[in-house]
Formats: structure tokens, sequence, C-alpha cells
């Protein structure tokens, strides 16, 4: 098992651990999904660490998409502004620039995918995960956003490309994974 698998793991097992510790105190099935792109980032920023001299590019690619959706959160703005000035840059377009952003660059990666993929499924599964992708965001849908990941995740599976950086569409699966896990139990 590589360092950047065990990374994956443990950030995998944090989730379920947390989310099980609140199922047991408060009987709720809760995945702490206000920290997803927190965790991205973090792990986007370790892969760039960990592979500086091989994958410097991929790596800092990976990492501004995870600091663009972490600046899309209200979230990572609490922490900075007031409870004012925080309700009028939730209003202004600041924030929608940034999601608009990291999609953007998940798109655009997913295009970079696609061109190195070297057998036919996985590049038809990485066209699959971009009109996924598109139309999931245009119409707001998560469960198509989660197909598309999952596209993703499986093209990657197939043509490991841009490794060990591939991990990270199977974190961005696993993290929408956990988003609707929880809205689907406790609604």
């Amino acid at each position: 098992m590589t360092r950047e698998v065990r990374a994956l793991f443990l950030a995998i097992l944090t989730l379920v651990v947390y989310a099980v510790s609140i199922f047991i105190s408060s009987g709720a099935l809760i995945f702490p999904f206000p920290l997803n792109e927190f965790i991205f980032l973090a792990l986007s920023l370790q892969f760039l660490w960990w592979n500086r001299t091989e994958g410097k590019w991929i790596g800092m690619y990976a990492s501004m998409t995870g600091i663009c959706a972490v600046m899309s959160t209200q979230f990572f703005w609490s922490f900075i502004y007031g409870h004012g000035t925080l309700e009028f840059l939730m209003e202004s377009p600041v924030t929608d620039f940034f999601l608009l952003g990291c999609y953007v660059l998940l798109l655009v990666g997913g295009m970079f995918t696609i061109f190195k993929q070297s057998t036919t499924l996985a590049t038809l599964l990485g066209i699959c995960f971009v009109l996924l992708f598109s139309i999931g965001v245009v119409i707001n849908s998560a469960p198509l956003l989660l197909i598309a990941y999952a596209t993703m995740t499986v093209s990657t599976q197939i043509t490991k490309v841009y490794a060990p950086f591939h991990l990270l569409w199977i974190l961005l699966f696993i993290l929408k994974a956990t988003e609707w896990i929880t809205f689907l139990v406790n609604n």
C-alpha cells in the first residue's frame, strides 16, 4: 500500500468514524460534509508535497482546485469575517466565482485525463464524466454529479492516468457520496 493510498484510506476512515460516533451518540448518520473541501485540499497538498519532483504540475493543479473549493464555502469565510460581513459576502458573487472556478478546474482536469487515457472504455467513461458533470452543474443535480464522479473514478482505475493523483477522483466520489448518504438517511 503506497503512502497516497494510506492517506486516502485514513481520510475515508476518519469520515466513517466521525459518522459512526455521531450515530452512536445521537442516532443520526451525519458525515462531516462541510469539511469535504478541506479534506480534498489537505490531501491534494499532501500528494503535491510527496510528489513534488515527478508530479509537480498536476499536484499544483489539484491544489488550486482544492483552494477554489475551500474558498467557495461559507464555512471557510466564517473564520475570517463576522456575522454581518459574512452575510454581505454570502449575498455577493464572490463565493460563486470560486465555485465556478472549482468546477471549471475539475472539468478541465477531467478533459486532460481523457486525453491521456489509453483504452477506449476509459476514454468513453471520461467523456461520460464531462457530459454528466456539465449537465449536473448546470441543472444543480447532486445525483448526476455523483454519477459523474463515479464514471471518472472507474475511468482512472482502468488506466491510472496521472498516478498517484488519480486517487483524488476516488476521494471526490466518496466525499460526494457521503453528502448524498447524509441527506438521504436523515430526511
